[in-house]
């Protein structure tokens, strides 16, 4: 019965925003102004590029609408990009740590299906966990611990709320964000599945790779890595404790079609897993 109150709200949660969506786009303009793109398109691409592009705007609106539901139904707030920047300090106090992009729902639940059977022994560490999303679906699987590290004040402050208010399911209770550089995060005891998006520069993950190879040094256990847009794949390979294993392609509309997972440098979205011991 809860279930069902928490999907009701969360349907109306979604309206109420695609209502601020709709408005904010104007919709008389937006529509004539579509009309006469579509038209330019047809004469300069032709039909079969215009349908193709009119797909393609419709999996970017899908997506964002999945996005929105997660937050919607399990009454917390993980969506947007955050700045840091912006955030608490000047800029130049985390040059190297890059903005906050929640990875979305459907991806971190294909990457986590496809572990094997031994998550029941092990932490689950999300660094650079931001506000928290990975932390929450990952709870919804049966890892003993989740932790998240997050550089930020502001988006550790929502992550901590958003672990108090989430309204899903969960297999695993001792959830946590815990505030820190991640490359002087003290690595937990026992197996490890590590996951990184991407969250800071080759500098900082050269540290975190660091210290998480001195502490398999001093335990020698199971570390999966996981890594989503692996940017420094180079980097970790250089470390001889870990080797790449194969990992499943994620379905195309995963990780392509939401336009708030564009790059504009055009480096792809897979994925990468990495293990030692």
């Amino acid at each position: 019965m809860l279930n069902v109150l928490s999907r009701l709200e969360g349907i109306v949660r979604l309206l109420r925003r695609c209502g601020v969506r709709i408005r904010l786009a104007r919709p008389g303009a937006w529509i004539s102004g579509y009309a006469s793109k579509s038209v330019e398109r047809l004469r300069v691409h032709g039909p079969a590029k215009t349908v193709a592009l009119f797909f393609h705007g419709f999996r970017e609106v899908s997506a964002w609408t999945a996005e929105q539901w997660f937050d919607c139904v399990s009454g917390v707030d993980t969506t947007g990009r955050e700045l840091l920047y912006r955030a608490e300090g000047a800029p130049e106090t985390n040059p190297l740590y890059l903005d906050y992009q929640p990875t979305p729902a459907r991806t971190v639940r294909a990457l986590l299906s496809q572990l094997d059977g031994h998550l029941g022994s092990s932490t689950f560490v999300d660094f650079g966990s931001g506000k928290g999303r990975v932390l929450l679906i990952a709870s919804q699987f049966n890892f003993k611990r989740v932790i998240g590290v997050e550089f930020d004040a502001r988006l550790h402050q929502t992550a901590c709320e958003n672990i108090r208010s989430f309204r899903g399911r969960r297999c695993c209770q001792e959830v946590t964000s815990v505030r820190g550089r991640a490359e002087e995060f003290t690595i937990p005891d026992g197996d490890l599945v590590l996951y990184f998006f991407h969250p800071f520069e080759a500098e900082i993950l050269e540290r975190t790779l660091e210290n998480i190879v001195r502490s398999y040094r001093a335990n020698p256990r199971r570390i999966l890595l996981v890594f989503f847009r692996p940017a420094h794949a180079a980097l970790i390979e250089r470390f001889e404790e870990f080797h790449r294993i194969p990992v499943k392609p994620l379905p195309f509309d995963v990780v392509r079609s939401s336009c708030d997972y564009r790059d504009v440098t055009g480096a792809s979205y897979d994925t990468a897993l990495f293990v030692a011991g």
